[in-house]
């Protein structure tokens, strides 16, 4: 019930979704617990976050193994990390920690300068326009460059003084230098994205006081390993299931969501397409408005048979988020 979208408003900033007011409206029983002096804060609070908590893997149908995928913006995004939420604003603050995993002391095969890891992180709104931000303080960037030497680790605050606004983000890993391998990991060269880690924190404050935070890990792009991501999903009085999704590619994508009932039986289908850059989040029961039980407890399956897909998953439940864990699965000749 609760749109997970900020629209742009005339002024140029940003404006709730009249869903969101409807949603306050409707569900009498947290007229009570919210903030009734700033419900429309609280309903921004919650639809934002609405799925910025899930650890969930690209999808990625097509063919196993590295390969090259130019996806929006001209990058490559196989091994890429992707982060299919992020909020700054007035509200909030999202802090990004990246670690190089390369430690010279067990790899002792490469030398340190082959251990530095280098790229970029690249910020978008929600229709993959360029997002402005301040990183530590500094002047609003769209952009930012980081390098990592061996075991060391760096933390970036992300934040600005405007409307609250979602988006999402590219940790764009560059390419090793020909010759400077690091080892396997599962089977394949230890490569881009596979070299470092990234944390993610997000902090909302109210009246300069944080009074929630949800954690969460970007999302590694492999090209061709999975068409279907399951979410489990509930929906009642207190509990909701959102999604989120964002586009990678640089054409539009078709994204197919099924609503599955406990045994399995297909309860109803939604096709959704997004254009180039472009994320979406909502709750289940935005989807599927007329296919909602009342008490609701399945799952969401996310099918596509286009590159560049990624999907996070959130559980919202009396003031509460927690983040949804997802599966993934199936190649392009598994598709239903």
């Amino acid at each position: 019930m609760l749109s997970g979208i900020l629209v742009s408003n005339d002024s140029g900033g940003t404006a709730l979704d009249a869903s969101i007011v409807a949603c306050l409206q409707d569900i009498g029983r947290w007229k009570g617990r919210v903030m009734k002096s700033n419900s429309l804060v609280f309903a921004a609070f919650v639809s934002v976050f609405l799925c910025s908590g899930a650890t969930a893997l690209a999808q990625m149908p097509g063919g196993m193994g590295n390969g090259t995928f130019m996806g929006y913006g001209g990058h490559n995004m196989d091994h890429d990390l992707i982060l299919p939420q992020m909020v700054v604003g007035q509200h909030y603050s999202t802090s990004l920690l990246l670690l190089n995993l390369g430690d010279p002391r067990v790899m002792t095969w490469v030398s340190p300068q082959e251990l530095t890891t280098t790229g970029k992180v690249y910020l978008y709104h929600q229709n993959g326009t360029r997002l402005q931000v301040s990183v530590n303080g500094g002047p609003p960037v769209s952009e930012f460059a980081f390098s990592l030497d061996p075991s060391r680790s760096a933390h970036y605050e992300l934040s600005s003084a405007g409307s609250d606004t979602p988006g999402w983000a590219l940790i764009d890993v560059d390419e090793p230098a020909s010759g400077s391998g690091w080892g396997m990991m599962d089977g394949q060269t230890m490569t881009r994205g596979m070299r470092i880690m990234a944390d993610v924190f997000y902090t909302y404050s109210d009246s300069g006081q944080p009074s929630s935070r949800v954690g969460v890990m970007p999302s590694m792009y492999e090209m061709g390993k999975f068409a279907t991501s399951i979410i489990s999903a509930q929906s009642n009085d207190d509990l909701y299931t959102g999604v989120a999704l964002v586009n990678t590619n640089a054409k539009a994508v078709t994204v197919t969501l099924r609503l599955r009932d406990s045994d399995g039986n297909t309860l109803a289908t939604s096709p959704l397409t997004l254009g180039p850059g472009n994320q979406v989040a909502k709750f289940i029961n935005q989807i599927f408005p007329s296919n909602m039980p009342a008490d609701f407890r399945g799952f969401l399956e996310v099918s596509s048979s286009d590159e560049g897909v990624v999907a996070m998953g959130l559980l919202f439940g009396q003031g509460l988020l927690t983040s949804l864990p997802m599966m993934h699965y199936g190649q392009i000749g598994m598709m239903p």
